[in-house]
């Protein structure tokens, strides 16, 4: 009868132990998130410079319990030929395979440069054509990022309208929303890959609450975006 009892209390303790680091694994698990893009995703106007990564960061946290790794390889004045660049990276396409959510935030420096960083006159042809490099260039990323992850969801940013400041602002807004709506067609060739659109946010509301600068948002600027993006990602993905 004792041997009973004690290779009883040994069942006991291992299944005790069994279940505690299976436990222990699950509550270890990560959220892996990473983002690309320029200055706006680095958090350039931010003292902190966390911007608005950081705060979807938190968010997903407090939401799912979860422990959330951001992998940000913003770079400020980057374009998307420079983000195409970066994806021959190997440290990069590693935490892109490794992602279960992906950011992408470009297309600001390349509008300013097909603009030639003059933006009262627009000259709309450049511009155009600046688009369809612009457009080009962002279903490669999307191809290179789906390539290497075929599953995460790619949650794709629009551009906003900094230049309230010229007369021909509602110009500088019709033309921003057009190279928005090749954002959103491109994003649509894609699967589980969403647009999440910014240009209203800072709409009809005074620069100087949410801009640090001529172009990039202070912490309640990023705040807006941080809010919108998060509220879409836990809309469309569910972290199990």
């Amino acid at each position: 009868m004792k041997n009973y009892i004690f290779l009883f209390c040994i069942i006991l303790v291992l299944f005790g132990t069994y279940t505690g680091i299976r436990s222990s694994s699950a509550s270890t698990k990560v959220i892996n998130l990473v983002a690309l893009g320029d200055s706006i995703t680095h958090g350039v106007g931010d003292p902190a410079k966390k911007g608005y990564i950081e705060g979807v960061k938190v968010k997903l946290k407090e939401v799912h319990k979860t422990p959330i790794k951001v992998s940000n390889f913003a770079i400020p004045r980057y374009s998307t030929e420079k983000v195409l660049e970066q994806m021959q990276n190997k440290k990069i396409t590693e935490q892109i395979k490794k992602a279960n959510c992906i950011i992408l935030y470009i297309g600001t420096n390349d509008f300013r440069k097909s603009a030639n960083y003059q933006f009262n006159p627009l000259d709309l042809k450049q511009i155009n054509e600046g688009k369809v490099t612009f457009t080009t260039n962002l279903n490669n990323i999307l191809e290179n990022i789906r390539k290497g992850n075929s599953t995460a969801p790619i949650f794709v940013l629009g551009l906003y309208q900094p230049y309230v400041e010229y007369s021909n602002r509602k110009e500088i807004l019709n033309t921003i929303k057009d190279w928005n709506n090749g954002i959103v067609e491109v994003a649509g060739n894609f699967d589980r890959t969403y647009f999440v659109a910014t240009l209203d946010l800072f709409q009809d509301k005074p620069k100087s609450t949410y801009f640090s600068d001529s172009l990039h948002p202070n912490p309640a600027g990023y705040k807006l975006i941080a809010n919108r993006l998060t509220e879409k990602v836990i809309k469309e993905i569910s972290f199990k």
